[in-house]
């Protein structure tokens, strides 16, 4: 990574619920974050995992964000709510209609037609909205992301790593798709021999989850070309060493992938 980019600064799960999203919109950072299902040809936005077949979501707390309306604790880490009045991406879309970038994590693996079917659902969505310049899609089930792909070569694409097996097959990718060169990363995977990679190969990246400054102000000194935190204070804080630093500021209008790139 060369030092010579300025981060996007992308906030974390903010798009996951309605609170979170409007105090969000009113947020100096550049992009919003959200997690993405496909159950019953339909688009939720969530983070949590649905205990299939009882109407109730679980997941783990999350660091920096309080716990979703109508939770209760379940054990020490962990939270249970109810299934209602899901939030879902048509809705987010129409309330951040170009106002920021976002960046679309899918969640969950799915089987060959369900696979297409997600890809098509989520394509038709963004094509609806006019959002293709403004979102970017990414993902560990890469199988939707090349979906994806293939059905809107227009709509930018992430491939997310933190795994080893995820690594190679991203190394495998690189040499036989010149186009493969964009990825979200866990911040901690990255090393010197990984790093050397990237840079070689010229790849765009974006860091998770980065709730440390002094590790944020790291990655940025490195190149990262996003910063995804749950932070509020900390990407403000990331806004102002850039504005300080008279760099331009990110032109939230050009998707994730050109707006890293300034």
């Amino acid at each position: 990574m060369s030092g010579d980019r300025k981060p996007l600064l992308i906030a974390h799960a903010y798009g996951n619920t309605r609170a979170r999203l409007q105090t969000v919109l009113a947020a100096t950072v550049d992009a919003i974050e959200l997690d993405l299902w496909y159950r019953a040809g339909q688009l939720w936005v969530r983070h949590e995992k649905r205990l299939v077949p009882l109407p109730l979501l679980v997941d783990k707390r999350m660091r920096g964000h309080s716990l979703p309306p109508l939770s209760l604790p379940f054990g020490k880490r962990l939270y249970v709510r109810l299934d209602v009045n899901g939030l879902k991406l048509p809705e987010v879309l129409q309330k951040v209609w170009g106002s920021k970038s976002l960046l679309v994590d899918l969640k969950g693996s799915y089987h060959l037609r369900q696979t297409l079917d997600f890809a098509r659902t989520l394509v038709s969505a963004i094509r609806e909205h006019a959002a293709e310049d403004w979102t970017t899609v990414c993902g560990q089930f890469w199988p939707v992301l090349e979906d994806v792909r293939k059905e809107a070569p227009d709509i930018d694409v992430r491939y997310s790593i933190e795994h080893v097996f995820q690594w190679e097959k991203f190394m495998r990718l690189v040499g036989e798709d010149e186009r493969v060169r964009k990825v979200c990363i866990e911040h901690r995977f990255l090393n010197e021999e990984r790093v050397r990679y990237i840079e070689e190969q010229g790849v765009n990246i974006f860091c998770w989850t980065v709730d440390d400054l002094t590790e944020a102000r790291r990655l940025a000194a490195a190149g990262a070309d996003g910063i995804i935190s749950n932070d509020l204070e900390l990407l403000a804080a990331m806004r102002g060493a850039r504005q300080e630093s008279e760099l331009p500021s990110a032109d939230l209008k050009e998707p994730l992938s050109r707006a890293g790139e300034l």
